[in-house]
Formats: C-alpha cells, structure tokens, sequence
C-alpha cells in the first residue's frame, strides 16, 4: 500500500510539486542543492532545458530527458549521497561534452493540484524545438547530438526526432541531422508494468482532481499509440540508413531488480530493441539512473558507452569540419574562355585609347578577334 501512496504527491509548500517515481516529495529536499551559475542557461522551474557544463571548446552535446513522474535533477541524483551524476561526475569524466537536462510535466498524479495534461507529442515537440532553438542561438545547431532517455523519457526522444524530420523551419531539422546515438534507459518499448497500477489510480483520482491518464495509456502493453510511434521511429531509421548512409547508434539499459509484489517495471523483452546491442544494470527502475560515484558499475557501464560515442563523433565532427575549413581556402581556378563567351560578355575593363611608344615597342600592332596585340622586344 505505501507503494502506491508515494505515487500520488502533494504539492509542496513553494508550489513545486513533488518528483521522481516512487520518491514522494523528498525528491525536492534532496535536488542538488548547488544554485546554477550565471554562466549557465537555465530556464526557471522544472520545464525546460538546464545546462549543467558548456566550455567553450565543446564539441558534442549530450541532453538527458526523463521518464514519468520524473524530473530534470532528481531523477538523475541519488538522494543519498546526493550526487547529480550528469553534472558532478559525467562533466568531468566528458570535459568536451555540453551536457543538458530537459524537463516536461511528466505527472499522471498531483495531491493538491492538477496533474498537466500534455500528450507524448506535446513533450517530444517542446522537447524539439527548445533544443534547437538554443542549439541554434548558441551556434551549435550542427554539433553532434547524444540523448540519454529514461523510461517515458525514451519515447519522447523518438517522438522529438519525428518532430524534427517533418518540420520546415532548418534548425529544427537540424536536430535529427545532428544525433548520432541514443541511450535508452528502461524505455518500456513493447509497454510497461507502469501503466497496468498507474491507469487504474489515474482514472479513480478523477473522482477528486484532474489527472493525466492519457499519457499512462501510452504505456499500455498493445497501445496503438505506442505501435504507432515505434512503427514510424523505427521506419524513420531504416530510411535514413537504407537511403541516405546515415546511422543513429543505439543501446538499451534495462533493469535487473524488480519490486515486491510487483516485480520489473520495464521487463528486458520490452526496454531491449533486438537490432541494437544492450546490458542490464542492477538495480530497479528508478535506482538504474542514480549513482553515488564514478566506480557504481552502473555509472562505468552508462559513461563508458557515452565515450565511446563521443570519441568517434569528435573524430568525424573534426573531418567534417576541417573539410569545410578547406573548402573555404581552396583558391578559385581561371577558367578557360572561349570564342563564343566573348562575343556573350560586354567588356567592363578600363579601355586604352591612345598612341604607344618606347624604345621596345614595335610599331605594327594588329588587331585580331576583338583583341589588340602589341609586339615588344
């Protein structure tokens, strides 16, 4: 019973409501207590995007995006030992990364006020365009892009990128051209255990307030939905790669320690995709995104992935870009005229009109195709 109780939150006293699956609202008491610097963009509250390291020789951005009921900081730090590992261990582990955290209203309960009721769309467009917006204002739209994703947050990942393929504004679609991997973290691919106790509360707490029991219905084994968005992610990703030789890299987190009484939140067969390489991490659904220190083999396991993406797209960005670099320099080559382009162009070039003389001029110039040639010894 108490499982269920730490679902539904109450509203804390200075108006946040409470976050991260299972936690109740001492996620707030425990958010890293650090105040972001002002040399860190950040926008105000729980939504949106925070930056947690930008230097400016970056050269690849990895964003972090959570699942439901979760938060951009608590989801990712362990109440404990109080580390947010995005920021106190992986910026050091990946000084050459920017490294972001996205938040959305991924609450499907609230105790004292109403639960948001944004769809998965709604948070993989905002997810889209607040990325690329800043990717774009920071000049950085072109810069390699790595997402880690857990539980819901995976889904809202691959519905930002099918945001980004159809849009016509150029840094949106940017985003996809950009992304060259994803971690998933106990996405519930083929549906989740999440949704089988979180839509019967959902729909019995309309009884007293609003809830969002649509986004829970996402999750259901068989949703449509879900069919239908795996079916178009992955129909997106065959395309680029059959069509235009380009690859997203992918591997899958799944849990190995389930709850009592109701075992695995994400089972291995539904947060696995079998085309892409995975491993487990020992701990539950929640506990696999929260690490104490660099040595958690979790951690090792999570960061190792991510240097090995990073290192083989800093290699490629640099090619690209030393490419263009070159193509910049490269002189531009005379080009051979021909009789006809003559007779086509005007001659703009100052006229000469008047005698010559000299002591190695010779007399007797001729005039041959429009062009007057001097003899000189």
């Amino acid at each position: 019973m108490s499982f269920f109780k730490k679902l539904i939150r109450p509203t804390a006293p200075n108006g946040k409501a409470g976050t991260g699956l299972l936690n109740g609202n001492e996620d707030i008491e425990n958010a890293h207590p650090d105040p972001l610097t002002d040399e860190l963009f950040s926008t105000a509250g729980d939504y949106g995007l925070q930056t947690l390291s930008d230097n400016t020789d970056d050269a690849i951005d990895i964003v972090f995006v959570h699942g439901l009921t979760g938060n951009r900081e608590s989801t990712w730090t362990d109440k404990t030992a109080k580390v947010f590992w995005p920021k106190d261990l992986l910026a050091k582990d990946l000084p050459k990364a920017r490294i972001i955290t996205f938040g959305y209203d991924a609450d499907i309960i609230r105790g004292l006020s109403m639960a948001g009721n944004g769809t998965l769309r709604d948070h993989g467009k905002a997810l889209a365009e607040d990325l690329a917006m800043r990717r774009k204002r920071t000049d950085s739209n072109l810069r390699p892009l790595i997402f880690v994703a857990h539980s819901l947050g995976g889904l809202v990942v691959e519905q930002a990128l099918l945001v980004s393929r159809g849009s016509a504004q150029q840094h949106t679609k940017d985003l996809l051209e950009s992304t060259v991997a994803i971690a998933f973290m106990g996405t519930p691919h083929l549906g989740s255990n999440l949704a089988n106790w979180g839509h019967p509360i959902s729909k019995l707490s309309n009884l007293l307030r609003k809830t969002n029991s649509e986004i829970v219905g996402v999750l259901q084994p068989g949703s449509e939905m879900l069919a239908a968005v795996q079916q178009e992610f992955h129909t997106m990703l065959d395309d680029r790669s059959r069509n235009d030789s380009k690859y997203i890299n992918i591997f899958c987190f799944y849990e190995e320690v389930g709850y009592p009484g109701l075992g695995e939140i994400v089972p291995k067969q539904s947060a696995i995709l079998t085309a892409y390489p995975n491993t487990s991490i020992h701990a539950t659904h929640t506990g696999m995104t929260r690490f104490k220190t660099a040595k958690d083999a979790g951690y090792v396991r999570v960061r190792d992935q991510l240097w090995l993406w990073v290192e083989d797209s800093q290699d490629a960005w640099k090619e690209k870009k030393d490419a263009a670099k070159r193509q910049e320099q490269r002189p531009l080559l005379p080009t051979s005229v021909t009789e006809s382009d003559r007779e086509r162009t005007s001659y703009i070039a100052p006229v000469f009109n008047g005698p010559i003389s000299g002591r190695n001029v010779i007399s007797g110039a001729q005039i041959t195709g429009g062009t007057v040639n001097f003899n000189f010894s």
